[in-house]
């Protein structure tokens, strides 16, 4: 159903569809490499039905087994206020300080992976290899002039340009759940059920298994997007 609203599995089964809610991610800005990690992991159709029933669980806020609009937009509201707080709170000049470990101005890609693989340790958890590639991802956008180190000015830019599109994200998506309650309430009772919340995504997830197998590969995800940009041409 909504884009933005999916996460994990669930996401890498059906993004190109929009056909399901789910749980909200953390309104941070994602970099490409983080997606790219997940789009190359095999999704299996009872991890999308378990991602989807956990999702569903939390958006039942009142536990009688549906979603009723008003608790949905309750969820997207409170979704919407994070935004705008961790937007307001965003503050590239700590973050800078944070990762120029050596004071002296300036950010390297060493001192990037080492600030990151400090902060993961520190709570406990082994450096991923997709966070590795979203901060490489960040550091060429950064480092503008591509001389492999950021500088404070570059990096003032590109932080003025991440909380720009945080603020934006807060308005842009405000209420579009809700605009789309409709198309998920498949028999217009009103509200809508887990088995109504995974009819699309799962007819999305199958339409996805080419082989029918229980699992969507990589080859069948990039095989699936090829037949839709055909598709998408000849329309």
């Amino acid at each position: 159903m909504i884009k933005f609203l999916l996460g994990g599995a669930a996401a890498a089964a059906i993004l190109a569809s929009g056909a399901a809610f789910a749980d909200a991610p953390k309104p941070a800005p994602r970099a490409p490499g983080a997606r790219h990690a997940r789009m190359t992991q095999p999704t299996t159709r009872a991890s999308v039905q378990s991602h989807l029933a956990t999702a569903f669980a939390k958006l039942d806020t009142n536990h009688d087994g549906f979603i009723a609009k008003d608790e949905l937009s309750a969820v997207e509201a409170q979704r919407q206020q994070k935004i705008e707080q961790r937007a307001q709170r965003f503050d590239p000049s700590k973050i800078f300080a944070r990762l120029d470990l050596n004071h002296d101005g300036t950010i390297t890609a060493a001192e990037v992976e080492t600030a990151h693989n400090q902060r993961a340790q520190a709570k406990g958890a082994q450096p991923a290899t997709a966070h590795a590639t979203s901060f490489a991802g960040l550091f060429a956008r950064a480092d503008t002039n591509k001389d492999k180190v950021i500088t404070r000015a570059e990096f003032d830019a590109m932080g003025q340009q991440i909380k720009a599109r945080m603020e934006h994200a807060a308005v842009a998506r405000g209420g579009m759940a809700t605009r789309l309650f409709d198309t998920e309430d498949s028999n217009k009772d009103g509200r809508i059920s887990l088995a109504e919340m995974q009819q699309r995504a799962l007819a999305r997830f199958d339409r996805l298994d080419l082989n029918h197998d229980g699992t969507i590969t990589p080859d069948e995800r990039k095989q699936a997007q090829e037949q839709f940009k055909v598709q998408h041409h000849k329309s």
